[in-house]
């Protein structure tokens, strides 16, 4: 049955009507993830190395203006930029991020955040956001946050979604029985609607 990334999960859960049907559709019958594809992936691994490869800030706005395609090094630049104002002034150490899953009925969400670190002093886990098209909201991360922190289930851990394109900090805001009585109405009827 169905096997998703959490913001594929988290696309499908916050959109309604046939734009929801639409969603599961193209998430459904798109095939299985490439890296090669992923336009995000150069930025998404600088920044995990700024801090396990002990780098400069200053090394994610290199990787930017090294991109070919104009708009992309505008848009990388921003993203950096935003990274680099949020982690400025606090003291980062990442260790191994943690690669689990959420598993209910026969559906599973990969919860991988792109940084597990103890930041100033408190284990944390970062779930990156990068795409623009897909606008982070409150309900989007609470989906976010809950799932990571129900897969990873690290005591006194924080479970945070940074919006690269805004610099906000999510964290969850719901109640933990709602959101867990939401996530499992949503893969209910992901399963119910899945087209393979």
């Amino acid at each position: 049955m169905p096997e998703l990334a959490i913001s594929d999960f988290t696309n499908i859960a916050v959109a309604t009507g046939s734009p929801k049907n639409t969603k599961l559709r193209q998430i459904a019958l798109r095939g299985d993830y490439a890296h090669y594809k992923d336009y995000y992936l150069q930025l998404r691994t600088a920044i995990k190395s700024l801090f396990s490869q002990k780098r400069h800030v200053s090394y994610l706005i290199d990787i930017s203006r090294r991109q070919k395609d104009s708009s992309k090094k505008i848009k990388f630049e921003r993203l950096a930029q935003n990274f680099i104002q949020w982690q400025s002034g606090k003291k980062i150490d990442v260790y191994a991020s943690l690669r689990e899953s959420f598993v209910f009925n026969s559906t599973t969400i990969h919860c991988n955040p792109e940084l597990s670190a103890l930041i100033n002093g408190v284990r944390t886990h970062v779930k990156l956001h990068f795409t623009e098209t897909q606008r982070m909201t409150k309900e989007r991360a609470d989906y976010i946050c809950y799932l990571m922190h129900e897969a990873i289930q690290e005591v006194g851990a924080e479970y945070i979604v940074l919006d690269l394109h805004s610099g906000q900090e999510f964290r969850l805001t719901s109640n933990r029985d709602r959101m867990e009585e939401k996530v499992c109405q949503e893969i209910l009827w992901i399963e119910q609607n899945w087209p393979i």
